[in-house]
C-alpha cells in the first residue's frame, strides 16, 4: 500500500486525477486476495496490481469509465468463459472490486493519501475501511483510514452515523455488514519490519530489495560511515548505536519483526544473536559458515540457551538458490522473508 499512496501523492501534487481499485472479495481461483489495490490513470497507466491478465484489463477499462464520469463503481467479475458477467478467463474464480474516483481538485484527497502513506510506512497497524455496495449510491471516494488511536483520516466522505459505526466495528476482521451497505476492513502497515544488523555489502543490497516487497526497513550498524543516508537512501530508519546490541534496550521486537544478522564479524553476530533470541521476533536469520554457526551455537548452549532456542535461527540464511554475490544473497534472504511472512498470514 505504500507504493500506492506514494504514487497517489505524486499524481495529486501534479494536479492529476485518477482511479483507485481495491479488491473487496474473491472466491475460487483469483490472482490476488482482498485488499490488493492499484491506481489507474486516464491513459491506462497503472501503479500496483490486482493480478494482471484479463481481470486487470477489465478493471482498467472500467476505471477509465469511472474517471471520465467522475464517479465510483463496484464491479463484479467472473473468471469464466460463459455467463452474463464472464470476462473470458478460465480460472473459475470471482472478484468483487471497488473503483474509486480520486479527484485532484478535492483538497481532502491529498490529506487522505498523506495519512495512508504514513500508515503504510509505519510500524503500527491502521485499518483501511471501505464501504461499497453494488447498486447503492457511492461517493467519489468510499474509503477512510482508521488509525490505532481511533482517529480518522478521510472520514469526510461518510455521514456521521456511518462513520460512528465504522469506528465501532473496525477492529473486526474481514467483511461485515453495516445496515444496507457492505463494509470491508483491511490492515495497513502490517507487512513487517526488517531489522538489518550490519550495513556492509549484503545489508546494503538487502535494504533495497526488501523495501520493494513492502517491508519496513531499519538499518543498524555502529559505524556511522557505513550506516549513512548516502548508502541507504530508502531505509525507513537508520540507527548508529554505541554497541551493536544497544537497540534491544530501546526497541520492541514482536511477531512482525524480522531480524537479519549480517554484521562484519562473528563476535558482533554472537552479541546480536544472543539478544535476538530473548525477543519474540517472528524471524531471526544469521549469515555465516557452518564452522561459525557451530561455534556460536556451542557458546549459546553454554549460556543456557536450548536446542529449541537455536532452532529458531535461520542459518544458513536465505533460500538455497546457489547465491554467491551480495546481490544474490540479498535476493535469497528476501525470498525467505516473503515465505515466512506468507506462512504467518495462513496460520
Amino acid at each position: 500500500m505504500r507504493k500506492i499512496a506514494e504514487e497517489a501523492l505524486s499524481l495529486l501534487r501534479g494536479g492529476r486525477s485518477f482511479a483507485m481499485a481495491v479488491v473487496l472479495e474473491s472466491s475460487g481461483s483469483t490472482p490476488r486476495d482482498p485488499g490488493a489495490a492499484m491506481l489507474i490513470c486516464p491513459d491506462g497507466a497503472i501503479t500496483g496490481t490486482i493480478g494482471g491478465g484479463v481481470l486487470e484489463a477489465h478493471v482498467i477499462k472500467d476505471a477509465k469509465k469511472a474517471i471520465a464520469e467522475k464517479r465510483a463503481m463496484v464491479c463484479e467479475y467472473a473468471l469464466e468463459t460463459s455467463g452474463d458477467d464472464a470476462i473470458g478467463a478460465i480460472c473459475g474464480g470471482r472478484a468483487k472490486t471497488l473503483i474509486d474516483y480520486i479527484d485532484a481538485a478535492d483538497p481532502s484527497s491529498l490529506s487522505y493519501f498523506e495519512a495512508l502513506f504514513n500508515a503504510a510506512s509505519g510500524p503500527d497497524v491502521s485499518v483501511l475501511a471501505v464501504l461499497a455496495s453494488a447498486g447503492a449510491p457511492l461517493s467519489a471516494r468510499n474509503q477512510c483510514l482508521i488509525r490505532p488511536d481511533g482517529t480518522v483520516a478521510g472520514g469526510e466522505v461518510f455521514d456521521e452515523e456511518t462513520l460512528a459505526m465504522l469506528l465501532k466495528d473496525h477492529k473486526g476482521a474481514g467483511t461485515g455488514k453495516i445496515r444496507e451497505k457492505d463494509v470491508y476492513f483491511f490492515p495497513v502497515g502490517t507487512a513487517g519490519t526488517v531489522y538489518i544488523f550490519g550495513a556492509g555489502h549484503v545489508g546494503q543490497k538487502l535494504a533495497k530489495i526488501v523495501r520493494t516487497v513492502a517491508f519496513r526497513t531499519v538499518v543498524i550498524d555502529d559505524r556511522a560511515e557505513f550506516a549513512s543516508r548516502a548508502r541507504f537512501p530508502d531505509a525507513d530508519e537508520i540507527i548508529v548505536p554505541v554497541k551493536m546490541d544497544a537497540p534491544f534496550d530501546t526497541l520492541s521486537f514482536g511477531p512482525d519483526s524480522y531480524i537479519v544478522i549480517v554484521t562484519r564479524g562473528h563476535a558482533h553476530d554472537e552479541v546480536v544473536l544472543t539478544r535476538a533470541l530473548r525477543t519474540d521476533a517472528g524471524y531471526i536469520g544469521m549469515i555465516g559458515s557452518k564452522k561459525k554457526r557451530e561455534r556460536l551455537y556451542e557458546n549459546l548452549l553454554q549460556k543456557g540457551f536450548t536446542q529449541e532456542d537455536i532452532a529458531r535461527v535461520h542459518s544458513p540464511i536465505g533460500l538455497d538458490i546457489g547465491a554467491e554475490t551480495p546481490e544474490e544473497i540479498a535476493v535469497s534472504i528476501t525470498a525467505e522473508l516473503i515465505a515466512v511472512r506468507a506462512a504467518k498470514k495462513k496460520a
